[in-house]
């Protein structure tokens, strides 16, 4: 009975390709989805769909959840797995649900970890039409405020990614430094420059929100293209093939009851943090160091007693010390982030005795008011160094923690690795559709290492600054361009992250740089000298994170901005005339329609519109967008939101595209 059904859905998913079902979360009847997309987040862009269809239940009346798209048919329950792989079939129990999976591959990504890492490529993914599964070793989500500090550049991408809005309501700027000394309050500063935003640069100011409460807001906004991050599965084997990745997993069940399972993908992103299996199972170095000397408590605790609006600072290295910074939780639940740590403070008995350590922080505030209440985590950190050879082995990637590890001071570690997962992202679409050049992959170790090795300099020594400022061996942050500070506790504003560029790229075109690297070699060569810094309001190159600016429509009349033109599914490629485009336009009929979006940035000045055919013809009224691209007659913008290229015309245009997509 059921080899004749399977061989009916079988059917079904030959005779209507792109078709995808699943079961009501609520009711656990099978319900129909609409054929654009499908329960992974597939999005078959060039397919022409049939109608919808709804499987009616089987086996005692229980649920079939069925994922029918020819690319990503992977369906499981809680109960019993029946694998159909060509026309073998097998099953166990008394119910049997059905797994579909046409090997190889059945999903296109398969990504490890469900950290900010993780969700962020997979929600670029998702966004790309690309299907994708989630993975997470861990039977629960995890509750705690490491990796809190969002910077600038990170809002601009959450923006990309449809999230920042969410991100905004439940977050917070970064609140300012209260010092105290013997139970009262000295002096009050900002952790960083406080920076107003222009229309080039919207936002300029680090928000502080719990990685939990983030990676809320991003699996939310997956689930809303279809996948789920898959609990208590636990990737333990990889293996390598010609043109797919076969991953062995453990499932392990409320009940404790485990079955193994395997997943074929064209490509796995490894996402699982510095103790993951992803670079172990690959065999790739992970040279560093760890600080055994250093040791800092951190851990969330009800606190009462001091203000929701600092983050307050007792006591300071190389002495004893506390901080607390309120949560996106204090307002109703008093939650705290705790950081302690100090010579006499004795760290393994704190660990196991919350009352010695609630006294150490009583010690060292002199404030009769604070009490610490209920501790809902506390960890004994010692700061981590290091950083893998590659972050690529064959079609396995690595990203995040899992590819580099570093003190956190300067808040810059969830921020490279969101880096890390969007600028993989497009990269990885394009290969997953078949449409990447042969350099478009190798350009994530090329672009991201260098940039990930000047971070791992910056936050040490600023590590070096904090903790062990009395040692004048100890090597000084790199291109000695830090802002004067009271304090060791304030942060750069370079450490925003808008700076970080890849003008060395070998995917990024500037004609400018060209011209000026045949005239002048030292000059060509300053430009990146630093991967992290450029001058604001400076000269613009390929390989800067692209400006921001308003705009009108020159049909419509509506003020829209360059931020909501860009996006991580397609290539915008803006061209800055008053006059025809048809020259330009002319190179991208060779390439992928679908991916690349133009559009025409008229002067102040212009009179009328431009009559070609291209997706929109916007006016720059208020004069920001021409000097932010330093009046270039072409831009690419990458789907990352990156400068691409810089180019006079048709020929600059084509050389780009061409390092791109295949051709």
């Amino acid at each position: 009975m059921y080899a004749i059904i399977i061989s009916a859905l079988i059917f079904a998913q030959i005779k209507y390709r792109g078709l995808c079902f699943k079961t009501c979360e609520k009711t656990r009847h099978p319900l129909s989805y609409q054929p654009a997309h499908c329960g992974a987040g597939h999005v078959n862009r060039k397919a022409e769909y049939a109608e919808t269809l709804s499987f009616p239940t089987l086996a005692r009346r229980r649920p079939i959840r069925v994922n029918a798209h020819p690319q990503c048919c992977s369906v499981q329950d809680e109960t019993v797995i029946l694998r159909v792989d060509a026309n073998i079939m097998f099953a166990r129990g008394p119910a049997p649900h059905i797994l579909l999976a046409m090997s190889p591959p059945n999903i296109d990504v398969l990504v490890v970890g469900s950290g900010p890492t993780g969700l962020a490529a997979a929600l670029t993914l998702a966004k790309n039409g690309i299907s994708v599964r989630v993975i997470e070793k861990l039977p629960k989500f995890p509750v705690g405020q490491r990796g809190a500090g969002i910077m600038a550049r990170t809002l601009e991408v959450y923006h990309f990614l449809g999230v920042v809005d969410d991100i905004k309501k439940l977050g917070s700027p970064t609140m300012d430094f209260q010092d105290w000394k013997d139970g009262k309050t000295t002096k009050t500063y900002p952790i960083m420059p406080i920076l107003e935003p222009t229309p080039t640069n919207p936002e300029r100011r680090a928000w502080v929100l719990g990685q939990d409460a983030a990676c809320g807001v991003l699996r939310g906004h997956l689930k809303a293209y279809g996948p789920e991050v898959e609990l208590a599965t636990e990737l333990v084997q990889l293996e390598q093939h010609g043109d797919y990745v076969t991953a062995g997993v453990v499932v392990r069940r409320q009940d404790g009851e485990e079955f193994e399972d395997t997943i074929t993908a064209k490509y796995v992103v490894g996402a699982d943090g510095a103790k993951g299996v992803v670079r172990k199972l690959l065999g790739l170095t992970f040279l560093g160091e760890t600080r055994d000397r250093l040791h800092v408590l951190i851990g969330d605790v009800a606190t009462y007693g001091i203000d929701h609006e600092h983050w307050h600072k007792f006591g300071d290295t190389p002495n004893d010390m506390a901080m607390l910074r309120p949560t996106d939780r204090s307002a109703k639940e008093n939650i705290f982030f705790l950081f302690a740590n100090g010579p006499n403070l004795d760290y393994n008995r704190a660990l196991d005795d919350h009352d010695y350590l609630r006294q150490f922080v009583a010690n060292v505030a002199k404030v009769p008011e604070l009490k610490l209440g209920e501790f809902e985590s506390l960890a004994d950190y010692r700061p981590n160094i290091r950083v893998a050879k590659t972050f690529r082995k064959e079609r396995v990637f690595l990203a995040g923690d899992a590819a580099h590890v570093h003190s956190p001071t300067g808040g810059q570690g969830m921020n490279s690795s969101v880096m890390d997962a969007f600028n993989l992202g497009w990269k990885l679409a394009l290969a997953c559709e078949g449409l990447d050049s042969p350099a478009l992959l190798d350009s994530y170790d090329a672009e991201r290492l260098p940039v990930i090795k000047e971070m791992l300099q910056r936050t040490t020594a600023i590590l070096n600054r904090t903790f062990d400022s009395q040692n004048k061996e100890l090597p000084s942050i790199p291109h000695a361009d830090e802002e004067a500070t009271e304090s060791t506790w304030q942060r750069s504003s370079h450490l925003n992250q808008l700076g970080v560029h890849y003008r060395w790229s070998p995917i990024v075109i500037d004609e400018a740089v060209d011209e000026l690297q045949a005239k002048d070699v030292g000059k060509a060569e300053a430009l990146t000298s630093s991967t992290y810094i450029v001058e604001e309001g400076g000269w613009l190159h390929a390989g800067d994170r692209a400006p921001d600016a308003p705009l009108v429509d020159t049909k419509t009349g509506i003020v829209t901005r360059l931020f909501d033109i860009f996006g991580p599914d397609h290539h915008t490629v803006l061209i800055f005339t008053d006059g025809e485009v048809v020259s330009v336009l002319s190179p991208l009929a060779r390439f992928p329609s679908g991916f690349i979006r133009t559009i025409v940035i008229q002067s102040q000045d212009a009179a009328s519109a431009t009559a070609e055919a291209i997706d929109s013809v916007l006016q720059d009224k208020e004069g920001y967008a021409y000097p932010a691209y330093r009046s270039t007659p072409v831009a690419v913008v990458r789907p990352d939101g990156v400068v691409g290229a810089l180019v006079g015309g048709a020929a600059g245009v084509e050389k780009y595209f061409a390092g791109v997509f295949a051709l």
